[in-house]
């Protein structure tokens, strides 16, 4: 975490009832596994780091913005 405030969870359904992480804090998790995000009401400004090879993949591929062009 860069700045702001952000909260992650991991799993296939999407439940605010994580803490919000704030500066200088961060958070990992084994690749392959559903996760999610969400600000706080300022916004975040978040590092991301993973090695590769990498992507994105939705639970629910009708989620995917990509695919709403």
């Amino acid at each position: 975490m860069i700045s702001g405030s952000f909260g992650a969870g991991v799993g296939q359904t999407f439940e605010r009832t994580a803490e919000l992480l704030k500066a200088g804090s961060f958070w990992m998790h084994p690749a392959k596994h559903p996760h999610y995000g969400w600000t706080g009401e300022e916004g975040a400004i978040v590092q991301i780091h993973f090695i590769g090879p990498g992507g994105i993949e939705y639970v629910n591929p009708a989620d995917d913005p990509r695919k709403k062009l």
